[in-house]
């Protein structure tokens, strides 16, 4: 799995806003105070209006939206809107059901390595050019190949020959990956071994077709901007004002195009919180995701607003350049976890309502039904039982060690994060807390997401603030991250004994069995302090009471097209 560092950096509420499958920078995320205000997402009375259009809006410019290249969750809200996959994961209750999109008909071989997809008849790209099971072959290979530099690749890992192909040291060609257009309308993937979660991963981007005439013409420069970009989903992308709003617009070629319920779709680019907020409050946007307790307490008393409490699967944390001289260290790293005090930092930001996260698999991951948190326990309290020293003589011990003396003062580590304020802010209590309790000094940059998003993929970094969501409901979401090719959080920490525990994991059919895998690995995490997880937390999901048909579940792909407006102002 030799791809490009997937990382992100924007909120865990921000992720809720209609893609899961990817991290962030963690601000704006605490529990709400307040029970929901909403039983159901569609009123009974609800008469569509004469004109349709939806106002939303991302936190960031997305970094690309090459499906195959990018993982940020700005480029996935309009990705998941403008192509469409084989499938879909629709809300139900409190879960999704995996419904048919391109694909009309799927089949699974009685051994559990086949999967035969037929597509539906009729299906074309927004150009008019047909879309065939080629082209799914095409997207597929394409984000296996390691010259794509696909930063969400690693989630193929089960089709036969990833790991071969995905590798440029082996020089294996693409065309032994398992997939396979046996006609314009047949796709077959093999895998390596039966992957029980398989089926809920192909309704993300690494899946997506795409047009090889268009990636041949554009290059590296697909993705970047609206002209040239071709999709085959219920919108088209219409326009793209860099930092300001993208424009979609209903596709007439979409199969299901009498299902979309809205014409115009406008996105808007708001990087401050409160910007969003003021926009939602001036219903400029319809939809918003907020924990902020001055915030919650004004929607929860506007009558025109509807909401719910969401559980996030994802975690703000501190990423470790372990090729760095002193992050390289274990015990200079665990003295970093162990001196961090996270109840103090749920405390100050989110008035103790947030989760510690003393673990790294967020409590909303499910393992063969079974919330695998309260399964797996807390790796750290177990890290902390293990430590002797204090984390002080912990962090002068791993100095020596370096040849490094035996003074914190002496220390400065650089820590870079978003200019986003309160995620500032996020830094500056880490500022002083190791200050506080390491004597050592750290040294705040903040930049934009673009600029911070560079240095972390070229290593040209110490320490930053991220967060990460998991891209679907299976331990291995999050902990997959850290193995030794997967590259998709740029650590540079590789370990033979962690890529067994979760590979033998992800193919385990014994539930105990994983559970207990799954646990090894998350344990040496932090036995080893690959990264410092922070918090964990809960949402709210405002929207205006006109919107109908809101999804709220994090894993929920069906994006914009089944939602309309009744009674908009």
């Amino acid at each position: 799995m030799q791809t490009s560092k997937k990382l992100l950096s924007m909120s865990l509420a921000l992720a809720m806003v209609l893609m899961s499958g990817c991290g962030g920078g963690g601000k704006d995320n605490s529990s709400s105070p307040t029970a929901d205000k909403a039983s159901t997402t569609v009123s009974e009375s609800a008469t569509p209006d004469d004109e349709q259009f939806i106002n939303s809006f991302v936190a960031s410019d997305p970094q690309t939206l090459d499906p195959q290249k990018g993982s940020d969750v700005y480029g996935n809200t309009i990705i998941v809107n403008t192509f469409e996959p084989l499938l879909r994961l629709k809300e139900k209750g409190d879960a999704t059901e995996i419904v048919n999109a391109a694909a009309e008909d799927y089949t699974i071989s009685d051994d559990g390595l086949t999967y035969t997809f037929t597509l539906r008849d009729g299906l074309k790209w927004d150009d008019g050019k047909d879309l065939t099971a080629k082209d799914y072959e095409y997207g597929i290979k394409r984000t296996a190949d390691p010259n794509t530099g696909a930063e969400s690749a690693f989630l193929l890992a089960p089709i036969k020959n990833f790991s071969k192909v995905n590798n440029p040291d082996t020089n294996t060609p693409i065309d032994e990956l398992g997939v396979k257009a046996i006609d314009d309308k047949t796709l077959e993937i093999t895998l390596e071994e039966p992957t029980e979660y398989f089926i809920r991963l192909v309704p993300f981007r690494v899946m997506c077709p795409q047009r090889q005439d268009i990636i041949e013409k554009y290059g590296d420069t697909y993705g970047s901007e609206a002209e040239g970009f071709v999709g085959c989903g219920p919108y088209k992308l219409t326009s793209w004002v860099h930092n300001s709003q993208l424009e979609l617009e209903k596709s007439d070629t979409y199969w299901n195009k009498d299902n979309v319920k809205n014409d115009k779709v406008t996105i808007k680019v708001l990087g401050d919180i409160n910007a969003r907020m003021n926009s939602f409050q001036a219903k400029e946007v319809d939809r918003i995701s907020t924990n902020k307790e001055e915030w919650n307490m004004v929607f929860d008393k506007d009558e025109n607003v509807k909401g719910t409490k969401v559980s996030v699967p994802a975690i703000d944390y501190m990423i470790l350049n372990h090729n760095d001289k002193l992050l390289s260290n274990a015990k200079i790293r665990q003295a970093l976890n162990l001196a961090l005090d996270r109840q103090a930092f749920n405390d100050t930001f989110f008035k103790g309502k947030n989760t510690n996260a003393d673990f790294w698999v967020p409590p909303s991951i499910d393992l063969y039904g079974t919330n695998f948190r309260k399964a797996a326990g807390d790796p750290l309290e177990n890290l902390r039982a293990n430590t002797k020293q204090t984390p002080k003589d912990l962090f002068i011990e791993g100095m020596k060690e370096l040849g490094l003396g035996d003074d914190p003062s002496t220390v400065t580590i650089d820590f870079i994060c978003v200019t986003d304020p309160e995620v500032k802010k996020y830094g500056e209590f880490i500022q002083q807390t190791y200050k506080k309790e390491l004597g050592i000094n750290i040294n705040l940059e903040v930049m934009e997401w673009a600029i911070l998003s560079g240095r972390v993929n070229s290593g040209d970094f110490q320490m930053g603030y991220l967060a990460w969501t998991a891209d679907y409901n299976d331990p291995s979401a999050m902990l997959s991250l850290f193995l030794s090719d997967a590259n998709s959080v740029n650590t540079g920490w590789k370990s033979e004994d962690y890529d067994k525990l979760v590979l033998d994991a992800m193919k385990e059919k014994d539930q105990e069995k994983a559970l207990d895998l799954y646990k090894q690995a998350e344990q040496l995490l932090f036995d080893e302090s690959v990264i410092i997880p922070v918090t964990s937390a809960e949402t709210t999901n405002y929207w205006q009471s006109y919107l109908q048909n809101v999804q709220n579940n994090q894993f929920d792909t069906m994006g914009y097209q089944g939602q309309f407006t009744s009674g908009r102002p």
